[in-house]
């Protein structure tokens, strides 16, 4: 018991000192070249760039954007980079990049209105889809100027769904009764112990019409559609990115990369920017000054062990 304590705090000080080795190394290294690469982060300082922003899975309003080592690219992050784009003069395009199925009515229309503030003060806004923008994703896109997907991108989904279960039948046979106590006749809508009334259905079904009908107002509005081809197209139907741009849902196809050509084209000829060319892009999710430090241990270090014969030490309680 004794040889085994002897051999972990061994090899634990050892890691300990090739950890220092390491991240001395780096910071020598790095310091050689921090005077250049100061000179050139002053310089972009104060240029102009596109504002790269990204938005990643469940659409739903949030308080919390970010933690000490990393963006969480949600709905509170979105909303303050394009508030922060649209105060900000030196970012002159915002480039949406989107991976998402979609979400909830409201959160997506507070970023589509956000959407629609920048581009008032004539800063265009593209999107870039990545496996999927569909449903509130693609609310979202449509008051962008300019809507790049992959062909095997995942869009559309243009709907409103409101769904729960009955379990009354099994809960019956259980002998488990449904003991709710309620104030106002329809506080317990939808409630899994019983089956909708017919004037229930008849109050969610105008619950989800009424914002069925405000979603597709929106995105008639957004891409320019008529509201009754619109309403052909949409029927909650999912369509890959080459069958959207058929049905004018998306303007071209193509990557990341060719979004970004999308948006120098956008600024260039939509909003007369002589400068598009040129223009830096800047990806708001690689700001975190922490957000390196899991790449540092886990490479590095890892890299090193290797060339050890210490599996077993990793795998002791």
């Amino acid at each position: 018991m004794n040889k085994s304590r002897e051999t972990i705090i061994a090899a634990s000080l050892l890691v300990f000192c090739i950890l220092s080795l390491v991240l001395g190394f780096t910071t020598n290294k790095q310091s050689k070249t921090e005077d250049s690469k100061q000179s050139e982060v002053f310089k972009q300082l104060g240029s102009d760039k596109v504002l790269v922003v990204g938005l990643e899975g469940m659409i739903m309003d949030s308080f919390r954007s970010q933690s000490p080592f990393a963006k969480i690219l949600n709905i509170a992050y979105v909303k303050k980079q394009l508030n922060e784009a649209l105060e900000n003069d030196k970012i002159k395009a915002v480039l949406l990049r989107m991976n998402s199925p979609g979400g909830t009515v409201a959160a997506s229309q507070e970023v589509y209105q956000l959407v629609h503030k920048l581009r008032d003060k004539q800063k265009p806004v593209v999107v870039s889809m990545s496996d999927v923008c569909a449903s509130g994703c693609y609310y979202i896109a449509s008051a962008a100027d300019h809507i790049v997907a992959n062909p095997g991108t995942l869009t559309g989904s243009i709907g409103v769904i409101s769904s729960s279960l009955n379990f009354k039948g099994l809960l019956d046979k259980l002998g488990i009764a449904d003991q709710t106590i309620k104030a106002g006749k329809y506080k317990d809508l939808g409630s899994v112990t019983r089956p909708l009334s017919l004037e229930e259905e008849a109050i969610l079904n105008a619950l989800v019409a009424d914002s069925y009908d405000q979603f597709l107002d929106d995105v008639a509005v957004g891409r320019g559609i008529d509201r009754a081809e619109l309403e052909q197209t949409a029927q909650g139907l999912v369509y890959t990115g080459r069958q959207a741009h058929g049905k004018n849902l998306v303007d071209e196809l193509g990557t990341y990369e060719d979004a970004k050509v999308a948006t120098r084209k956008v600024l260039n000829e939509k909003y007369f920017y002589i400068d598009a060319d040129k223009i830096k892009f800047e990806e708001t999710w690689r700001q975190n000054k922490l957000a390196g430090l899991d790449e540092i241990f886990s490479f590095k270090l890892g890299s090193i062990l290797n060339k050890f014969d210490l599996p077993t030490l990793w795998m002791m309680n």
